[in-house]
């Protein structure tokens, strides 16, 4: 590497707007999650405030969407918390929050009601002594991906506040790690519709909600909420850790034991009793595809949520008890059970109810798991994940030829919902498409719908757009719906799953398959291209979520400019109807597919 690193300041001011013009990349390919607390995000202000030095910001040099911006290496969190204080997101340790009349930027966006003030006010003098303070930014012009991801890792293999499986990810880009953190952001609902995002767009998925309402809560997290884990534990990436180890459990035979060194060497980590040319993770993964993996792991994952969906306890504590040192251990025997019991010997779950009344307590029965803490060997491991495989048996039976398999339905749409925050222009959502007062089909809402699809094909090459009809983003419009067909949705995040069922009942005489067929009957009638009309034919999905009927309509766009009722047409922003590319636009419009 000859390039050196250019080191220069920039002041917070200046830094803000260029925030705010989205010069400011995140990579999630090795980026940890965002995870600052309250306090920590406190304490770097005051820093700021008070003059203290703080550490060097550092960028690489990237092309975004055609435009030059500055890929975060290190320093996002910290980025993040200056910026969010800024447009009032959290008060200071005094409890103040920042006087947007301090910039003209800032004074501008409350004008325009995308800030809000809130009170009480800090000083204007500090303020100012904020907002032109100067940022140690150091700009990297190197655009090698590979390159970068070893300065990240080399950055953060010492970070004092990285956890063990922070440094293990950190620019970690095999086959292995990929696969980790995928499942674990779908998980933790933080997943994104690409791995590219902007800084503010960073916010959606941050692990916490901040005041203005962004964010995850990390209590309603699966890992959290079932008393898996601790929020603590989540902060930590022990969601990692614990999926790392299934995925281990699922591919490698027998089961390999849980210890720090075990996980070092799936990581490429030298450990002292795991041997350094150990490849068996990795040999694992060459047998058996990671998206193969991915969908088995999340068909489990979803057939132990819909066993104890609407329970009255957590997973935890209805198979073990409320308060318990060893809950991952406790989760990982029953899904590498259901593992080998639905995947691996192609059995299904018959009755629910029953299954769930068979998990009661099953740690005194069955799952009885050894004291002590530290490595957990792979011997018990194989053998309690045997027997709890033994006991449920008889509560499932042989799958048939007809029966799906390894499809992950109801994680599917939750993971759509959580990547629109991120890019919403490429999702659309319609409750259904009757008209509400007449009760005929919507014709013209049926043509925009298609039409809507091709313009998100049309943002770039690959781009990839969802209409998922069943779904309301408005409570309003979710009351329309409840009261015209006398139904409950089901709230996911902002959403309101309110299903087509209403429809389906009314005029299709509850007939789902009937339905489906009439969409699939107008899509053949479209004015598209055959080769578009067939992608998107072939890529429907009737989804039954707990209960509700809901569509999914994709595109991707891998072949060139899509056409509809000959004219192309783009999308700016959600909620707004397709514009037709004008003459003078054309040729930068084609030069995106090149």
């Amino acid at each position: 590497m000859n390039k050196q690193p250019i080191i220069n300041g920039k002041v917070i001011e200046r830094a803000y707007e260029e925030y705010r013009g989205d010069a400011f990349l995140v990579n999630r390919r090795y980026q940890r999650k965002l995870v600052w607390g309250l306090e920590e995000k406190m304490a770097f202000v005051d820093s700021i405030v008070k003059g203290y030095p703080i550490p060097l910001f550092l960028f690489s040099k990237a092309t975004y969407k055609g435009i030059e911006r500055y890929e975060i290496i290190d320093g996002m969190q910290r980025l993040n918390a200056i910026f969010s204080y800024i447009e009032n997101a959290f008060p200071n340790e005094e409890g103040e929050y920042f006087d947007l009349q301090t910039t003209a930027l800032t004074k501008d966006l409350e004008e325009k009601k995308i800030l809000t003030q809130r009170d009480p006010v800090m000083k204007r003098e500090a303020c100012v002594k904020l907002v032109s303070y100067e940022l140690p930014f150091s700009i990297y012009e190197e655009n090698d991906s590979k390159t970068i991801d070893e300065v990240f890792r080399r950055i953060n293999a010492n970070g004092q506040h990285l956890s063990r499986q922070e440094i293990r990810q950190a620019g970690a880009i095999g086959e292995f790690a990929q696969l980790v953190r995928q499942l674990a952001t779908v998980i933790r609902g933080d997943v994104s519709h690409e791995d590219i995002l902007l800084l503010p767009q960073i916010n959606e998925i941050s692990i916490g909600k901040d005041i203005n309402g962004k964010g995850i809560d990390p209590t309603g997290v699966f890992w959290v909420r079932e008393n898996i884990i601790t929020k603590e534990d989540l902060r930590q990436s022990m969601d990692e850790e614990v999926i790392a180890d299934l995925i281990a459990g699922m591919t490698i035979k027998p089961i390999p034991p849980s210890r720090l060194s075990t996980l070092d060497s799936y990581y490429g980590f030298k450990a002292e009793d795991v041997d350094v040319n150990d490849r068996r993770i990795e040999q694992a993964l060459e047998a058996n595809p990671p998206e193969k993996v991915k969908q088995q792991f999340l068909y489990i994952y979803d057939e132990i949520r819909k066993i104890f969906y609407n329970r009255d306890t957590t997973i935890i504590e209805h198979i073990v008890n409320k308060r318990v040192y060893k809950g991952p251990r406790y989760f990982q025997v029953l899904f590498l059970a259901l593992y080998n019991l639905l995947v691996v010997n192609e059995r299904k779950i018959v009755d629910y109810d029953k299954f769930y009344s068979q998990l009661e307590k099953i740690s005194s029965r069955t799952i009885n798991i050894s004291g002590g803490g530290g490595a957990w060997s792979g011997k018990e491991k194989n053998e309690l994940v045997t027997a709890t495989a033994a006991v449920l048996e008889e509560y499932t039976v042989k799958r048939n030829e007809n029966d799906p398999m390894y499809y992950s339905y109801t994680t599917e749409l939750e993971t759509l919902l959580s990547q629109s925050k991120t890019e919403n222009s490429q999702y659309d959502f319609k409750q259904g498409i009757h008209d509400l007062v007449t009760g005929e089909l919507n014709e013209k809402l049926i043509s925009k719908i298609f039409k809507t699809l091709t313009a998100m094909g049309n943002t770039e090459k690959g781009a990839v757009g969802y209409v998922i009809l069943g779904v309301a983003d408005d409570i309003d419009d979710e009351r329309k719906i409840s009261a015209k067909y006398g139904t409950e949705s089901v709230k996911v995040g902002n959403f309101f799953i309110s299903g087509l069922d209403g429809e389906i009942n009314e005029y299709y005489k509850g007939n789902a398959d009937k339905y489906f067929a009439m969409i699939k009957s107008i899509l053949e009638n479209q004015p598209l291209t055959e080769h578009y009309r067939r992608q998107i034919g072939s890529k429907i999905r009737l989804v039954d979520y707990h209960g509700k009927t809901v569509i999914i309509l994709r595109i991707e766009n891998d072949n060139g400019a899509i056409m509809y009722d000959n004219n192309y047409y783009t999308r700016i922003c959600a909620n707004n109807d397709p514009l037709p590319v004008t003459a003078e636009n054309m040729p930068a419009f084609f030069a995106k597919f090149m």
